[in-house]
């Protein structure tokens, strides 16, 4: 199993039934991802990014939900798979960071407790042993007091805080996988910084895989050594990091990239934005749902939808009838 794939991805659906018809929030997403590689799933919101991480995971609602196609973890089929067979993957094998930590603790509940539940239940410590494994997570992802903290209600840390404490349960029992989603929104510069900064030395130190889910192309740029691009449920675009920045062929890259604010600007610069708005994925078009939003489009953008093809770079692929250029030397004309 070593020489396998961690995680196999194959023609990934996931249906939710509305009461104005089927949304099909994940439409048909293939990927693997390597043992101990960070890749970057990137783009707006509403593109599907979450649903797919969950999905892959097995933490779909039980209800008025299909699913389809294959997530295979280590081994373990997670689509298809039992509640009961699935939490034994759980904490063990995939663990995931969700993206606001304040919804994701116990108010009422301290620290300490919530991070021995998970080793008394997965892993069957008994209490002194868990009380001493939680602390030594709490002082592994840089909690200071670590034995303070441990009896500290949630209210009672800062937002960066809080968020340590949401990754010390995540890596209670020592996950192969990591879903971190969205694992910097809401806190300020510096400590996404350190958040980022800790998933990158824990993931090194554990020997661990991530999947890092963000809007913001800034936090994949030097942290992923792969990126998907996801539009309208579907990848659009993907590659190494530096061919999807530097060698992108797919026009709604290129908007994220502009659209992402940049140091160089000078001060009050107006940032760039997507024009238009997502689709509505009640009612997708039957071409590219880029095609209304981009400059680029032509009449069978509009009528066939593009699936991925290979670019000139090895495991760059994209979705587009109309790909944007590459000059001699191998920047974007």
């Amino acid at each position: 199993m070593s020489d396998e794939k961690l995680l196999v991805v194959t023609d990934l659906k996931t249906t939710f039934d509305t009461a104005n018809g089927p949304l099909p929030a994940v439409g048909g997403v293939s990927f693997d991802l390597e043992r101990n590689e960070t890749l970057g799933i990137v783009g707006e919101s509403g593109s599907g990014k979450t649903v797919l991480s969950r999905t892959i995971m097995g933490l779909q609602p039980r209800t008025k939900v299909s699913v389809t196609g294959s997530s295979v973890i280590d081994g373990f089929e997670v689509v298809g798979a039992s509640e009961n067979d699935k939490r034994k993957i759980w904490g063990t094998e995939v663990a995931m960071i969700f993206q606001d930590p304040m919804t994701s603790l116990n108010p009422v509940m301290r620290i300490g407790k919530q991070i021995d539940e998970a080793l008394r239940v997965r892993l069957g410590m008994d209490k002194a042993a868990a009380k001493a494994r939680a602390i030594e997570l709490l002082e592994l992802v840089g909690i200071p007091s670590p034995q303070e903290r441990y009896n500290a209600y949630p209210g009672m840390l800062s937002g960066g805080m809080r968020q340590r404490v949401v990754i010390a349960i995540a890596l209670a029992c020592s996950p192969k996988l990591l879903m971190a989603d969205e694992p910097t929104t809401g806190l300020d510069v510096t400590i996404q910084a350190q958040i980022l900064n800790l998933l990158d030395e824990l993931k090194d130190r554990l020997k661990m895989s991530v999947i890092l889910v963000t809007h913001d192309l800034g936090v994949v740029a030097t942290r992923t050594s792969r990126i998907i691009v996801m539009y309208a449920g579907r990848i659009v675009e993907t590659g190494n990091t530096r061919d999807v920045f530097y060698h992108h062929r797919m026009p709604y890259t290129k908007a994220l990239l502009e659209s992402s604010p940049k140091v160089s600007n000078h001060s009050h610069t107006r940032l760039v934005t997507i024009p238009g708005r997502p689709p509505n994925l009640l009612s997708l078009p039957d071409g590219c749902a880029f095609a209304p939003r981009c400059s680029y489009a032509t009449d069978q953008c509009h009528l066939v939808r593009p699936e991925l093809e290979p670019s000139t770079e090895p495991g760059h692929t994209f979705a587009c009838w109309n790909p944007l250029p590459i000059n001699v030397e191998g920047a974007l004309a």
